[in-house]
């Protein structure tokens, strides 16, 4: 797993570079830097945007009794778009600004929520197992003359 996960970053490193390297050929080194800081600054924006949106989402399920699954996964996601969008480069900032469109946010976590390592159950009606009592208590001392033993 570590392997794996050290060769993608490597891989993703070596990728970057080679098109920063390219892109500043083709327009300029400051040009290309100024973009990329330019890209890093609007998808913050778009990033704190879209997660309150988000947020506004999920508590509307929650009053609505419904757990915000979907929301919570497009959140993650909205994260992991945020950390694309900061890293410099300019393959970082496609796969996060396309995390950014909501549908495609959405079908992701349908998939994500759909596939079988993930499993949100719901538990039947609001009151959970249907065995919640509603009642009242008062403190009382040792010394109390009205106890029940």
């Amino acid at each position: 797993m570590f392997l794996y996960l050290f060769l993608i970053i490597a891989g993703l490193s070596m990728a970057e570079l080679y098109v920063l390297i390219h892109v500043g050929a083709v327009i300029g080194a400051l040009p290309t830097i100024g973009l990329t800081i330019l890209t890093a600054i609007i998808g913050a924006s778009l990033v704190r945007s879209q997660g309150l949106q988000t947020v506004f989402k999920a508590q509307q399920k929650i009053s609505e009794g419904q757990i915000p699954a979907q929301q919570v996964i497009e959140g993650l996601m909205l994260v992991v778009a945020g950390a694309f969008l900061i890293m410099p480069g300019f393959i970082t900032d496609f796969c996060g600004m396309i995390l950014l469109i909501p549908p495609v946010r959405a079908y992701f976590a349908k998939r994500v929520l759909n596939s079988k390592h993930i499993n949100f159950q719901v538990p039947p009606g609001r009151g959970g197992d249907g065995n919640t009592f509603e009642g009242e208590f008062h403190r009382r001392d040792d010394h109390d003359n009205d106890r029940l033993n």
